[in-house]
């Protein structure tokens, strides 16, 4: 015979997951529920990607500029792209125009928007490392989340052991520990950006949305 006790503290974890912010570094499964073609005002673009984790907490706004405004390649993000496509057995990507709901600031609510949108990159099952940063500023702590690296969850393989074909899973252990707490940074944010709580009626919008679109440095 075999018996369970139910846990209450364990019954409403689900639901108070359900639209909760990721602020801790660590290694996440989950999916991306948008990937969205960014340009900033230097000509540089990117892709700004909202991840959904399997407990129901997301990390919004977390963006990887790829190529400066002459088609040359920023090669750290552009090798986190590589492994993201890697970890899906992707090998090219194309965006599709798509409308989607994003927070329009004038109104204040989320309004349907057109985007170039990549398909091929969202609602797949994938790994992923965050990198929790922070930034003082004014006396209040302003809080981030960037993308460290990716891999398969079907089996833990890094993008390395993928591409060379010996999918141990030993890596990604490695991986998470060089992940540090939290990274101060010392940059200002934006005039528009607010603290760690979300913008009225914003849902899981996150204070750090116009930072890179409007000051990203090259």
């Amino acid at each position: 015979m075999t018996s369970y006790t139910r846990d209450d503290q364990l019954a409403v974890q689900p639901e108070t997951n359900v639209g909760g912010k990721i602020e801790t570094s660590g290694a996440y499964v989950g999916h991306f529920t948008l990937a969205k073609e960014k340009i900033a005002k230097t000509g540089t673009k990117g892709i700004e990607f909202n991840f959904e984790a399997e407990d129901g907490r997301t990390a919004r706004y977390l963006s990887l500029w790829l190529t400066r405004a002459n088609g040359e390649k920023i090669e750290y993000p552009y090798s986190l792209l590589s492994a993201l496509m890697a970890c899906l057995n992707v090998k090219t990507i194309a965006s599709e125009t798509a409308t989607i709901d994003e927070w329009n600031t004038a109104a204040s609510m989320m309004m349907p928007t057109d985007a170039q949108t990549f398909p091929d990159l969202m609602n797949r099952p994938i790994g992923v490392l965050l990198q929790r940063e922070e930034r003082e500023w004014e006396g209040k702590t302003y809080i981030s989340m960037r993308i460290a690296q990716f891999f398969d969850p079907s089996d833990r393989s890094t993008p390395a052991e993928i591409i060379s074909g010996n999918r141990a899973g030993h890596a990604l252990d490695k991986l998470v520990g060089n992940l540090r707490e939290t990274v101060v940074r010392n940059d200002a944010p934006p005039a528009d950006a607010v603290p760690s709580a979300s913008k009225p009626g914003s849902g899981n919008a996150n204070p750090f949305a116009a930072i890179d679109e409007d000051d990203v440095p090259f």
